[in-house]
């Protein structure tokens, strides 16, 4: 799957939620992390040499989803693509569905496959419920 188009639309969605993003190189093994931060727009940092199996565009959408789904409790997220909280159980849940709203705008139901979801983004067979449920909503 091409990200390309994907990821412009991520952009324009992070873009106009008001949510600053900017790019920078750690170490491999640090994650991204969304910041909320008082009176000032909140700030993804996308690591571009992390050694994450899960796509950047996906990344995004997830802290995205941390910004706007999220119930305001921490000031910073680290991404994770575990179900380990509920805070990441509301991101994945939204990574997923705004990724999953953009790719099948223009598919029938019956043509969206989860296990090809899942295989795009690498995500982890615990993410089969949620997907296969997403798919069906997005």
């Amino acid at each position: 799957m091409d990200f390309k188009d994907l990821e412009e639309r991520i952009d324009a969605q992070i873009k106009a939620a008001g949510i600053n993003i900017m790019y920078d190189e750690f170490e491999t093994y640090d994650p991204d992390v969304v910041f909320i931060r008082e009176n000032k727009r909140p700030l993804i940092v996308i690591n571009i040499v992390s050694d994450s199996d899960v796509p950047v565009v996906a990344r995004k959408a997830h802290e995205l989803s941390h910004v706007l789904d999220g119930d305001g409790s921490a000031k910073s997220y680290q991404f994770s693509i575990g179900f380990k909280n509920n805070a990441e159980r509301i991101a994945n849940r939204g990574m997923v569905w705004r990724l999953a709203k953009i790719i099948y705008e223009d598919i029938p139901l019956e043509n969206r496959n989860y296990y090809d979801f899942m295989d795009w983004f690498n995500l982890p067979s615990s993410f089969e419920i949620v997907v296969n449920e997403v798919i069906r909503e997005a």
